[in-house]
């Protein structure tokens, strides 16, 4: 049965994919797999922080844990703590425990000297200045609490996210998984490439370039097979293909040939969604639909399946396996983006930083972050980094050249941190006030949370969220990273948090600030947050109605 393809009224590429779309949507599966077969793959679902990391406080360097307020002073030595060793150790006031870079600091110990800056004589150590509280401790949980979101949905799973799961011993995680595809070209005309090519006979090509390209695409190929035009021989192989594979490629036997069947095994084993499209070459294409699974009939043109693959198959294969839904997916190269804020490198040392990226327009604009350098969960959630060389100064507004790993999508939230903020569907970037500030002098960002403790007093339009802040003990006092809020209330931390969500640690051991909800004390002072909400959606589930 002759199949003739009308002239007139066929949809465009795009009319006909989101027709197919529609008809059919793709339904990707989902597979628990190894973080290390995970890269390149797309997240179905947020990957939670089980832990904290660091898991334990642990010293910075190599010296000896204190107790702060002894120093200065003499100490005795009275044990060692060596790298990936645990002893249950208790030390007071007088006692000092040797440490390594990475060593737990014992219970008790609130600080770590470097060794350098100690006179040892035998089991006494020596300190002779003042040492405070928090002093070369990277505490528990200051790079990632328990209880953060890793991964968020829809990420594309990079190296330096496979690092930061690791590190909080996360070792498989839900992702879309690969698209099983079934290839199969047919014609009595075809010949494999290296074989004698007989008169009348050409060799076959659309294989080759489907099997390449949707290898470089991380599909895995369940079959192929060239198949001479013999009906039944051909619906065997498809229908073979519909029980094993999650979406179907033909090329050849679309048209009006005498032996073109593909289209009619279609139609009698499933049916057909488009039949032609308005397009050369290309036109004769079907999109199809058996056993619930997407056929895509291409034609045996090799030009017209390089062409259509690209606008119509690879973008339904992006759905199936979340490619074209990732809202953060790879990036590697170089961008010029502005500063929002100044970056200070080391005095002495090539620095690199890390920098959350924003698109604005076609500007990209630069977020600095705070971190230290243990911290593989901030630098795996970054978009990228700059290299400064030692002394180097960036003036706020200044151009910069950004090595960028990642480019994220979503909407985006930049400022002070919240429980009521939590739920938003959103990247949140807890970092504080001063950035906040910065993104709305510069345009940026879609959610800006500014405590009035710090900027936006000259704010018109804004949204506003009241809280205590509580304090529970006394000592030292636990600050925060300079660009929160909080900071403007303790004059002299002994540890600046970069989050209150670390806050309830310190319970017990200093005196400690941080908003209800984090920690349970007396009300020290109301604050008051400003929220710039450009997209009014995102009020749902902060304020009540009216």
């Amino acid at each position: 049965m002759r199949n003739f393809v009308p002239e007139t009224n066929l949809p465009s590429i795009d009319e006909a994919l989101d027709k197919f779309l529609s008809v059919l949507p793709p339904k990707g599966r989902v597979s628990r797999l190894d973080i290390l077969k995970s890269v390149g793959k797309i997240t179905s679902s947020p990957v939670v922080a089980e832990i904290d990391y660091p898991p334990f406080s642990r010293s910075t360097v190599d010296g000896f844990a204190i107790v702060s307020s002894s120093t200065p002073g003499k100490f005795k030595k009275v044990n060692k703590i060596s790298i990936g060793e645990w002893k249950d150790i208790r030390i007071k006031g007088g006692e000092a425990v040797e440490v390594d870079t990475g060593s737990p600091i014992p219970s008790g110990a609130d600080a770590v000297v470097k060794i350098e800056e100690t006179e040892v004589d035998g089991s006494e150590v020596i300190i002779n200045k003042r040492v405070r509280f928090g002093t070369n401790v990277a505490w528990v949980g200051s790079d990632i609490p328990r209880g953060s979101i890793i991964l968020d949905e829809l990420q594309e799973v990079t190296p330096e996210d496979v690092g930061s799961l690791a590190s909080l011993g996360i070792n498989r995680v839900e992702v879309f998984d690969s698209v099983k595809v079934y290839v199969i070209a047919t014609g009595d005309e075809l010949v494999s490439p290296g074989s004698d090519l007989p008169k009348g006979k050409i060799y076959e090509s659309n294989v080759h370039f489907l099997l390449s390209k949707l290898t470089q695409m991380g599909c895995e190929v369940v079959n192929y097979e060239v198949l001479p035009d013999n009906k039944e021989v051909i619906r065997n192989a498809i229908m073979k293909a519909s029980d094993s594979a999650d979406l179907i490629i033909t090329t050849g036997g679309t048209s009006a040939g005498e032996k073109d069947y593909v289209h009619q095994i279609i139609r009698e084993e499933g049916k057909i969604i488009v039949q032609g499209i308005n397009v050369k070459p290309g036109k004769p294409t079907i999109l199809g639909e058996i056993k619930g699974k997407p056929i895509f009939g291409l034609s045996g043109n090799i030009v017209a399946t390089i062409f259509l693959f690209d606008r119509l198959v690879e973008k339904y294969i992006g759905k199936l396996n979340g490619k074209h839904l990732a809202r953060r997916y790879t990036y590697n190269g170089e961008v010029e983006a502005i500063s929002i804020l100044p970056i200070q490198a080391d005095r002495f040392r090539t620095t690199m930083i890390p920098v959350f990226l924003f698109k604005k327009g076609q500007v990209y604009f630069a977020l600095p972050v705070p971190t230290e350098s243990y911290m593989v969960g901030t630098f795996a959630s970054s978009d990228g980094f700059v290299m400064l060389q030692a002394g180097k100064y960036v003036e706020e507004g200044e151009k910069i050249k950004v090595f960028a790993k990642a480019l994220d999508t979503r909407p985006v939230l930049i400022g002070e941190e919240d429980p009521k903020l939590k739920d938003l569907n959103v990247r949140k970037i807890f970092l504080g006030s001063v950035p906040a500030c910065a993104a709305l002098k510069f345009g940026i960002g879609d959610i800006l949370v500014i405590s009035d403790l710090v900027c936006g007093k000259d704010l018109n339009e804004y949204q506003e969220l009241k809280r205590w802040i509580l304090v529970n003990g006394k000592g030292d006092e636990i600050g925060y990273n300079d660009w929160i809020g909080m900071s403007k209330l303790v004059n002299e931390p002994a540890v600046k948090l970069k989050s209150p969500a670390t806050a309830s640690f310190f319970l017990g051991k200093a005196k400690v600030i941080a908003p209800e909800g984090y920690i349970e004390g007396e009300k020290l002072v109301q604050e008051k947050l400003k929220l710039v909400i450009r997209d009014k959606q995102f009020s749902k589930g902060i304020f009540s109605e009216g």
